[in-house]
């Protein structure tokens, strides 16, 4: 570890709001049409794991965004979440594929607390330009 991202750790523990905040972890769960991946990180930003559904499942044919993948690999993440000692959660979701609400339901039954939940999900403003309309 670089000295720079040592005297970041180091100053996140002298400030007064580590001890109740060193147990939170953010979880952004990206959901695809093909994949559903999930990165967790600390309430400072340092990485602490990321998994998708393709490290849980090994069968090559039902690899895609299924419903069953992204359960267990919240359940996954939330026990390594658990025996590392995070309590709460704040949890990003961005995207519209079908493993999106069965990794949400697993989570919220893990144990863990959900304190925060935002959908990031990128939407258009005004949409692409129109096509030129026909002139006859």
């Amino acid at each position: 570890m670089n000295q720079s991202k040592k005297n970041n750790i180091d100053n996140y523990k002298n400030n007064e709001n580590y001890e109740e905040n060193k147990d939170i972890a953010i979880i952004n769960i990206n959901s695809t049409k093909n994949n559903t991946l999930l990165h967790v990180k600390n309430i400072w930003g340092i990485y602490i794991m990321s998994l998708s559904v393709g490290l849980i499942l090994k069968k090559k044919k039902g690899k895609g965004s299924v419903v069953f993948g992204g359960q267990m690999s919240s359940e996954t993440i939330s026990s390594k979440l658990i025996n590392l000692g995070y309590t709460r959660l704040y949890l990003k979701i961005k995207g519209y594929g079908r493993g999106r609400e069965s990794t949400l339901y697993s989570l919220s039954c893990s144990g863990l607390t959900i304190e925060q939940l935002l959908d990031v999900t990128p939407r258009p403003h005004n949409g692409c330009r129109a096509k030129k309309s026909r002139r006859i």
